[in-house]
């Protein structure tokens, strides 16, 4: 006789994704910082922990490349709140810092891929780039305030996970 399975909850599927996701996230923020680093005249043949300029560089948009569609993975697992966003029905606490949050992403996310793919080699690709940075260090922000922000979701879940109610 075999077990019937146990179904997961969305709350645990959400939480264990964004487990997944937050270490791949980090180092996308770490290499963008080192990136940051070469673009604001850091010579780039000098190494940082034994990569150059353009190493890092390659590095931070593979990166990239995995965590996009983490990210665009995170929204679809909150549809709901995707859709009251698009039929101006949005409401909550957060909603206004998440939108926020959202908009820069997209706006980094495009600046950074118009400046790689389609304007690469040009003056327009350098400025893109310029935006990029700074959008880039604006996300930060914004995801250091969604972290605190869902600080206490994070905290119930960890403990429901370890099967604890103090941790």
């Amino acid at each position: 006789m075999t077990r019937p399975e146990k179904k997961t909850s969305k709350a645990t599927r959400n939480y264990v994704f964004n487990l997944i996701s937050f270490l791949p996230f980090l180092f996308l923020l770490t290499t963008g910082i080192i990136v940051l680093r070469y673009h604001s005249g850091f010579d780039k043949e000098l190494p940082t922990f034994g990569f150059n300029g353009d190493q890092w560089l390659i590095v931070h948009q593979v990166t990239a490349l995995v965590i996009i569609p983490m990210i665009f993975t995170h929204l679809l697992m909150h549809m709901h709140w995707v859709k009251q966003l698009f039929t101006f029905k949005l409401k909550g606490t957060n909603s206004g810092m998440n939108l926020t949050q959202l908009i820069v992403f997209l706006m980094c996310a495009l600046t950074a891929l118009l400046a790689w793919w389609v304007f690469d080699g040009t003056k327009l690709a350098e400025a893109l780039r310029e935006v990029h940075s700074k959008l880039g260090l604006l996300l930060i922000i914004f995801w250091g305030i969604h972290l605190y922000n869902y600080s206490r979701w994070l905290l119930n879940m960890t403990r429901k996970q370890l099967g604890k109610n103090k941790l």
